[in-house]
């Protein structure tokens, strides 16, 4: 609900505007001869774009400047006893004054100005003045919204029954949607993809895309994807597992485009690649997207944290569905696109 507002105009009128955040104003005015409201798109205290005037003597009228006005004969439509109720509308290209329930105006003009935002109540015509009761409801202000942090919403796993968990990740697109997972293998914990057409989770291990019927979902929203190359892992990047090494390297959620998919798979930072499951076969990408929840400061995932790094396109990175790219890149990176750990720099 607004503000309702009492006002009493002539001969203490102040040429207040009032700011209105709707489109159509209802009043009631009580008066013995004519009442006059003003429309304009800034409050100007010496005119407004549009006056109406509503008027017992003998026409209410709606005008512009000093266009013609659009009238009407109106006899006995106030009355110095009573409130009688009016509204106004400013929509839709025209401007209309209604009287009391019915919803048919009784005034249509054309608008020219759009941007009406402010009203005025006046008393003033050419021939007379009189005291004008008036009581209108304001429309409310819309208040700016907060902005809050956001709060939780951070990757978790879930055990996948016979549906996904409410808030899985969408991770690419393969056809189809396809979300985040990981499931055991040969005494790893591997990331990759569901698909969820098939019901089958499909994870890269030993050159294959291993098929999954039991596994792991991640859910949440806190969470961006960023772009990497070979073993450069940013900070707050997303552990989806471990290899089945003895010392358990840890492996991150990653994805990368192939033959126009994009597809979730494993970062495994000691191979210098993304893997992918893809047609059966386990897919090495040099270049790749990897999942980060961001404003992680407190620890570092690895040793560097790389800016700016552009993906390969599509049809460049096929090229290296086998490069596991051993050779020494880190003449590629300059000093400004590496952060490295405290550990590093003392």
């Amino acid at each position: 609900m607004g503000d309702t507002v009492e006002i009493c105009t002539w001969p203490d009128h102040q040429n207040v505007f009032y700011e209105i955040t709707s489109s159509a104003l209802v009043f009631f005015v009580k008066a013995s001869r004519n009442a006059v409201i003003g429309l304009s798109k800034k409050p100007n205290p010496i005119t407004c774009d549009y006056w109406i005037v509503i008027s017992n003597h003998p026409h209410s009228y709606i005008k512009k400047g000093t266009e013609p006005r659009t009238k009407v004969h109106t006899p006995d439509i106030l009355s110095a006893e009573e409130y009688r109720k009016f509204w106004i509308a400013w929509n839709g290209g025209f401007i209309r004054l209604g009287h009391g329930e019915d919803s048919t105006p009784i005034i249509i003009c054309a608008n020219k100005v759009p941007g009406l935002n402010y009203i005025t109540f006046d008393v003033r015509t050419r021939r007379a003045r009189n005291s004008v009761h008036w009581k209108f409801e304001l429309p409310p202000m819309p208040s700016k919204p907060k902005l809050k942090t956001l709060m939780g919403g951070d990757p978790q796993w879930f055990l996948a029954d016979h549906q996904l968990p409410d808030g899985a990740i969408i991770g690419g697109y393969e056809k189809e949607a396809l979300y985040i997972i990981r499931a055991p293998h040969r005494g790893s914990f591997t990331p990759g993809k569901f698909v969820p057409s098939l019901g089958l989770g499909f994870i890269p291990w030993g050159g294959e895309a291993n098929e999954k019927s039991e596994f792991e979902v991640l859910c949440g929203y806190n969470c961006i994807w960023v772009p990497s190359r070979v073993d450069k892992i940013p900070v707050g990047a997303v552990v989806g597992g471990f290899s089945e090494d003895d010392g358990r390297e840890k492996l991150y959620v990653g994805r990368a485009a192939h033959e126009g998919h994009l597809i979730p798979g494993k970062v495994q930072p000691s191979h210098r690649v993304c893997y992918i499951p893809y047609n059966n076969k386990e897919i090495a990408k040099s270049s790749y997207e990897i999942l980060i929840v961001p404003n992680s400061n407190t620890c570092y995932a690895n040793k560097f944290f790389v800016y700016n790094i552009e993906l390969e396109s599509a049809s460049e990175s096929e090229s290296d569905e086998s490069d596991n790219d051993t050779n020494d890149e880190s003449d590629n990176y300059s000093d400004n696109d590496i952060v490295y750990n405290e550990e590093d720099v003392e």
